[in-house]
């Protein structure tokens, strides 16, 4: 989290120390280039390396880049923990640039970092032209062994021992040839890019030896279920919803984000794009608008009667393709804290239990939130995080008679069961329709939960879970691996808000 950004132009400051040679219309790869940024100084070894490249290796460690094209120059190099702002002005001497900065705010205090350089030719910045966009926001790695694991490339997230010292932490980050890119401060951790091609694995498991480090994982990625269209989309249901008279304490919807719908207006309080927060949290893939219809109330699944409607608070946490990281989710956990949200609902899940997540999750949960999670769509009897965790509720799928939906996960983290199909006037991945899935229960135990806690705004977590778990339990029934402790149906909603 970033404090303030100031900006500093240069040009021809500095004698040249480096050596840039003019090229001609090819660039070809590089024969040896190694980059490591801390705050303000650069650690730089590049043997004729085209200094788009260089800018790239730049954007890999979370630094924006803006460059014009026409410039063809090589750079060699070999610079050892150097001043930034010098460095660069003697390697972009002959141009004209500008350099942006952030403070950042994190566990080992403020930290200054470059967050975007500019490169042209003198007196024409308008043809620096974002250098490196692409619509891919994650590059997701599979481990090796089988296990299915999937973690962003060449990160990891890291926490330091309370007593470490930070000259220490720095040096250990360096010494990885590490470059911290991001904090979040209220819970004590970085994220931290590192050269292409680590063996992030092998690396945390190292680090993990290390008495400097409280706790490291690989920035693990999380994907949206795949979807489950069931048919074409039947006529709306009459009688949606009413709007919601009291528009606090919204319930928070972490998913793909929000499209404009017209039957939306009203229960949409706040929208917010933890990925790229300068842009609207437009969703492209359509669930998270399907999540947001369903814990509003606006659309009812299957055999529920339309009814008091939800505030909702869209934050797009995932990606056109549907995936996201484990520190954007930590992110977007946080942001819906400081909306006010009471009720958290988490439409995805993952085999892979992240002790970071966990530590969110738990931390919001102390500080009032009510956590709730999709069980999964593949019945396999295990766990799937975060639903698994403690304190979250875990809610599996069950047909519009009550029977279990066949593709419901089941196990003993079940917490309670609730209807998973529902007609959408927006489709996910595809047309508008009827779609199934454990993704819709848990939207709908979010949404519930969310009218209590407007009835009842002192009531702690746990009593919302254990007055939840009253509502849906029939005399003597204990808990079913496939229910939980009972169904959320009209009768359960009713005692649950009397």
């Amino acid at each position: 989290m970033y404090s303030h950004r100031f900006i500093q132009s240069f040009r021809r400051s500095w004698g040249i120390f480096v050596s840039i040679c003019l090229l001609g219309s090819v660039i070809s790869s590089s024969a040896a280039l190694h980059l490591v940024l801390e705050e303000d100084r650069i650690w730089l070894d590049a043997d004729a390396v085209p200094l788009q490249e260089v800018l790239q290796r730049f954007a890999h460690v979370g630094v924006g880049v803006r460059m014009d094209l026409s410039i063809d120059v090589r750079i060699s190099a070999q610079i050892g923990g150097a001043d930034i702002e010098q460095t660069l002005s003697r390697i972009l001497d002959s141009f004209g640039y500008v350099l942006i900065w952030d403070v950042m705010e994190g566990p080992l205090g403020q930290m200054t970092r470059l967050a975007e350089i500019q490169v042209f030719q003198p007196g024409q910045p308008e043809r620096a032209k974002n250098l490196f966009e692409d619509d891919v926001l994650f590059r997701v790695m599979r481990a090796g062994d089988g296990s299915g694991v999937e973690f962003i490339a060449d990160e990891i997230v890291i926490g330091f021992s309370p007593d470490s010292d930070s000259r220490a932490i720095r040096q250990l980050i360096r010494q990885i040839g590490g470059t911290i890119v991001e904090s979040i401060p209220d819970l004590g951790i970085y994220r931290v890019r590192l050269p292409p091609g680590t063996n992030v694995l092998a690396l945390v498991d190292q680090l993990r030896r290390n008495q400097l480090v409280a706790a490291v994982e690989p920035n693990y990625a999380y994907r949206l279920p795949r979807p489950d269209q069931q048919g074409e989309r039947r006529s709306t249901p009459p009688g949606m919803a009413s709007r919601p008279a009291n528009p606090a304490s919204p319930v928070a919807v972490l998913d793909s984000g929000l499209t404009h719908l017209a039957e939306l207006d009203g229960f949409i309080v706040g929208g917010f794009n933890a990925l790229q927060p300068d842009q609207a949290p437009a969703d492209t893939a359509g669930h998270g608008t399907q999540m947001a219809l369903i814990a509003s109330g606006v659309v009812p699944p299957d055999g529920v009667a339309p009814g008091e409607g939800m505030p909702v608070l869209g934050i797009r946490t995932f990606d056109d393709n549907g995936v996201t990281s484990n520190f954007a989710m930590m992110r977007s956990i946080l942001h819906a804290e400081s909306e006010g949200a009471r009720v958290l609902n988490l439409s995805w899940g993952s085999p892979v239990p992240s002790e970071f997540l966990q530590h969110s999750l738990d931390t919001a949960h102390r500080r009032g939130m009510v956590l709730v999670a999709a069980a999964g769509n593949e019945p396999v009897n295990q766990p799937l995080y975060p639903a698994a965790f403690p304190n979250v509720v875990a809610v599996s799928a069950v047909t519009s008679d009550g029977s279990p939906w066949p593709r419901s996960n089941f196990g003993d983290f079940i917490t309670v069961a609730a209807p998973g199909t529902a007609s959408f006037p927006v489709g996910f991945q595809g047309a508008p329709g009827t779609y199934a899935g454990t993704s819709i229960a848990s939207a709908y135990v979010s949404h519930a939960l969310g009218l209590f806690m407007q009835q009842n705004p002192r009531a702690t977590p746990d009593q919302a879970v254990r007055a939840l778990n009253a509502a849906v339990q029939t005399d003597g029934a204990e808990h079913n691996p496939h229910l939980g402790m009972g169904i959320l149906d009209a009768a359960a909603l009713a005692r649950l808000l009397q």
